[in-house]
Order: structure tokens, then sequence, then C-alpha cells
């Protein structure tokens, strides 16, 4: 079964190892990183979304006028415009980049991030608000003229002359791992998208958002992100994450003596249980960046060879999982080390591979 292979967009060379502030915009980093990308053979890019951060929509679409075949998962917040206007924005964007759009709806896990635009629910109302939002933008994508009366959303011969390129619509992705947000997932995602974890917890992930599916009579696909350190060694690999960890340490200290504030997605409160059984989990997971910034940052990382870290994924792959988002903490020299290292390996295995397909 094929993979798809998925990058995190940067509008600026930074990382955790290397901060820059989020206001920053290198035209010319942006051109090199989109080329690499392409030159890496990944499929997509993440193109992320908070309070105060730089538009994506607006990155998506230069990103389009300079790339040939990269696309796009698009964090978009609902809540903020109405899901018709948000309908036509997208299909606009997918008829320009020729069918290369892909929608992330973020429900948002801190209500107090949120509230910087404006918007008073708790993520449970956040929750039920995306469901509600995502059916209207298929039906808009779809060109029919409808009505809805709803809990969030009136509308009145709601119609866009603008449909997107791709058939059946641009896929949905989807996160969040309370109750109510797998049922969403299940219900009206086409990709269900969730952060490394330990391999039996992730397995139990997946067959719940499954059982949320099949009740609906739906199929989706899984996509699973994490942070990545390889080196030509174990030895190698270890003590470039050690450097990474000591950097990040460094950062931290000197933010927090400027007053720095927590990071704007909030909490990993997952990773931050599981850090309790150690450093390591499952042989090459790590979450020591993760524990140094106070679980503010989705840091969580596999360490090791090529070999080994792509073993490690394959072993996901297993689960289900068939779109990895991978990124490390030096943006232009991980992902050019991914595409000569880790990208041909992925999807060699995954094309040579028999794979049990769930019902």
């Amino acid at each position: 079964m094929s993979i798809e292979i998925i990058g995190t967009f940067n509008h600026r060379e930074s990382s955790e190892a290397k901060p820059r502030p989020m206001g920053v915009i290198e035209l010319d980093f942006i051109a090199r990183m989109a080329a690499a990308f392409e030159a890496a053979d990944f499929d997509r890019v993440l193109i992320a979304q908070a309070a105060t951060w730089p538009d994506g929509l607006v990155f998506a679409t230069h990103l389009a006028g300079i790339t040939a075949r990269l696309k796009f998962m698009i964090a978009h917040r609902p809540g903020f415009i109405a899901p018709t206007m948000a309908a036509r924005m997208f299909a606009t964007l997918d008829r320009v980049s020729q069918g290369r759009v892909g929608v992330h709806i973020i429900s948002a896990p801190s209500d107090i991030e949120t509230q910087a635009d404006g918007d008073f629910l708790t993520r449970d109302e956040r929750h039920a608000r995306s469901a509600e939002y995502i059916p209207l933008l298929r039906r808009t994508w779809s060109g029919e003229t409808f009505d809805h009366d709803g809990a969030h959303y009136r509308l009145r011969n709601a119609h866009s002359q603008v449909t997107p390129v791709q058939v059946g619509g641009i896929p949905i992705f989807f996160g969040g791992q309370s109750p109510l947000a797998l049922g969403v997932a299940g219900q009206h995602a086409d990709v269900y998208a969730f952060g490394v974890d330990r391999l039996e917890p992730s397995a139990a992930l997946i067959d719940a958002v499954r059982g949320h599916a099949r009740a609906a009579g739906r199929r989706l696909d899984f996509c699973m992100s994490t942070r990545i350190i390889v080196g030509r060694t174990e030895g190698e690999a270890w003590d470039k994450a050690e450097a990474v960890l000591e950097a990040v340490r460094q950062d931290v200290l000197e933010t927090e003596k400027q007053g720095g504030q927590p990071g704007a997605l909030g909490k990993n409160h997952l990773a931050e249980a599981r850090a309790r059984d150690g450093d390591v989990l499952d042989e090459r997971l790590w979450v020591g960046i993760a524990r140094a910034t106070g679980f503010q940052k989705a840091a969580s990382t596999i360490v090791g060879t090529p070999d080994t870290v792509v073993a490690s994924l394959m072993r996901y792959y297993d689960l289900g999982v068939t779109r990895f988002l991978i990124s490390g903490f030096d943006p232009m020299q991980d992902l050019c080390d991914f595409g000569n290292d880790l990208v041909p390996r992925l999807r060699a295995l995954a094309s040579g591979r028999q794979r049990h397909r769930v019902p």
C-alpha cells in the first residue's frame, strides 16, 4: 500500500534549537525550502495556524505559484469566517493549484489561546462546531444550492460557482483525542491526524477512530506526525539528540529570563503523561526535548539510523498509518537528509510489504 510523506512548512529558518520570531518572513528561505521538499520527494506540507501567527492560506497560495506538484495540508480554524466563504477560498486555491489543496480542520486545544481571536467557546463546543462546519464545506464544494439551520450557522440559498478540481472534494484532515473529537473524526474526516505515541496506545487510538467511522458507514486514512533525529550510527544519532537538547535548554532558560509566554498551541498533556515512564519509550521514541520545553512543543522524537528509524515508522504503518508527517530540528539540513536516507526507504518498504486490510 502506498504512503504519503508530509513535511512541515516553515516561513523562516527556525526550530526549537534555532528559534526565530514567528513574525519574520524570509521569502528566499521559503523558496529554497519549497524546492527542497520537491527534490526530497515529499508529497505534501503542513501549513500550521495559531492566533498571532502569519496567515497559512496566503503561504499556501504563494507556494502553489513556486512549486509544481507539492500538495498542502492547510490548518484552518472554524468560527472566524462563514463555512461557505472558506469553501470558496479553498476551492479557488484548488483550481489555481490544479488540485493540490488539503484542509486540516483545527478545533484548537487551548481555550485561552483561541480567545485572542475572539473565540470563547470551550474545546468540546469547538468540536461540535467543527462537526457542523465540515459538512457545510462539503455541500458547498459539491456545487449544490442549499439552506441550513444549525446550532452555529444559518444559511439561505448557499451556493458556490467555483468547485474544487479534486473529484469528491478537498480532503479533510482532523485531529484531537477527546471522545468528542474521535467521533467527529470518524463521522466527517478523510484523514485522522495524531502525534506519535507508543505503539500500544497508538493501536488503541486507531481502533477507536475506526469504530466511529464504521458506525457512520465510512473509512478513513491515518496520518501520524513525529520529529526525527537521524545519524549514520546510533551513537551519532544520540549525540545529535543531546546537542539539540542542550540548545533547547539554553533557549528555554533565556525565554524564562525574558518573561516569555507558554507555547501558542498549549501543553501536550499526553506526552507529559507518557514521560512518567522515562525519556526513551519503545526503544527509540524520545521525549527529552518535549520535557525540556515543558511539553509546550510537539517534540516527541524518533532517534536512530536511517534503517532503525524507518523500521520504527513501519511498525506504525502495520497499525494502519499510511501518511507520515516528519520533521527535524535543523529545517534545511534535515530535509535533505530525509530525502536521501528516509523517504526512499519508506516508499520501498511500503510498496513491498503485504499488509492486512482492515474491513
